[in-house]
């Protein structure tokens, strides 16, 4: 097995003030070390196993971050136990891969990409009106590097990593911050990088059918892809040549504006992103990323809810389902969210069906 590691700047660091710094972000508080003496040290490893690249972190930052619990963000920082794996190889589809609360990729100190939100107008995950993180008039309690805390003490970022950033030793141009989820690696925007999506013109609509008011980027449906041959495509990415990639790739750009990293990726993601619920996810780990769950749904007195739901939040995710689910759980989860929930469920085969694409019978706990 080959195995290459990545130097980690152990130790917390005052941030300045920062060019990538987001507006309406200036009157936080300054990033300190805050509560660094009770964290341990952060921990990540880059290794080659085959033809993937694993990723293994405990998800603290090895830059400074600000207060947590805060203003906005209520949630202590924890060390986590992340694995994530993407392919050395990635390809291409022919259609972006939309991505609905996930982790869409992992910077290379091991603390995830996740731009989604929990958050919904009304408080409605189908009023189809879905909150940003940035831009948003809600306070959610980003620090410096454009980051906050989950309630499994997650800490990710919702947009260009500053500290992280700072830290790197490297002075090529463009920066690699990161792998996506599909194998594809982030980089930091230069100035040869610009969004192609832009704010809608006009008010959205008012009433029951939306919050109303001008579109001004509170929400993810506030934007529209113009695209244009100076601009990112759908997935924020582009080909070109880098440092690394000497010979050209596709790789992602994450941008101070909309979308700040992709919301769809261009090849394949692998299921290791797939969030799993606190307690949850792969090699035993707390949450790969995304606020919190899908659809809310009732497990039946017998059903395969009842069976493999083992936290009991009323829904099934890849991490819990058996690996007969697994092989075509994607198939199953019709609303993308990582989680099969009462109405999912109600397209795997019953038990003693058997077949590739659900609960063989019988299976036990």
């Amino acid at each position: 097995m080959k195995r290459s590691r990545l130097a980690v700047v152990v130790g917390w660091i005052l941030l300045p003030a920062t060019p990538w710094a987001h507006p309406g972000h200036e009157g936080d508080p300054d990033t300190s070390s805050g509560q660094a003496a009770n964290l341990p040290a952060p921990q990540v490893s880059l290794t080659t196993e085959g033809e993937y690249r694993v990723i293994k972190a405990n998800g603290l930052p090895n830059h400074a971050i600000g207060p947590f619990p805060g203003p906005g963000c209520p949630n202590p920082i924890s060390a986590q136990n992340y694995t994530f794996r993407v392919p050395l190889h990635p390809k291409t589809n022919a259609t972006f891969t939309p991505l609905r609360m996930q982790a869409i990729g992992v910077a290379l100190n091991g603390v995830p990409f996740d731009p989604g939100t929990a958050e919904y107008w009304k408080n409605d995950r189908t009023s189809g009106w879905h909150v940003e993180a940035i831009g948003s008039k809600a306070n959610l309690g980003l620090d410096r590097n454009n980051a906050h805390v989950q309630p499994s003490g997650a800490y990710h970022y919702h947009g260009i990593p500053t500290g992280l950033l700072t830290n790197l030793a490297s002075a090529e141009t463009p920066k690699l911050i990161g792998y996506a989820a599909d194998g594809f690696p982030i980089y930091a925007q230069t100035s040869g990088d610009a969004s192609g999506y832009r704010l809608k013109s006009g008010s959205r609509p008012g009433g029951s059918a939306g919050p109303g008011g001008k579109y001004d980027g509170t929400y993810e449906q506030d934007y529209e892809f113009v695209g244009g041959a100076d601009k990112l495509d759908e997935a924020n990415g582009k080909v070109g040549k880098t440092a690394e990639y000497p010979e050209g790739t596709y790789y992602y750009v994450a941008t101070a504006e909309y979308p700040f990293y992709p919301r769809k990726l261009k090849g394949t993601p692998d299921p290791s992103f797939h969030r799993g619920p606190p307690g949850g996810g792969p090699a035993g780990g707390p949450t790969q990323g995304g606020e919190s769950g899908g659809r809310d749904g009732k497990p039946g007195k017998s059903g395969p809810i009842q069976r493999f739901d083992k936290n009991g939040d009323g829904k099934i995710s890849w991490e819990e389902a058996p690996p007969p689910m697994q092989q075509n759980f994607s198939r199953h989860d019709a609303n993308g969210d990582g989680f099969l929930d009462s109405e999912e469920v109600k397209s795997l085969p019953q038990p003693g069906q058997g077949g590739p694409s659900g609960i063989p019978g019988p299976i036990s706990d």
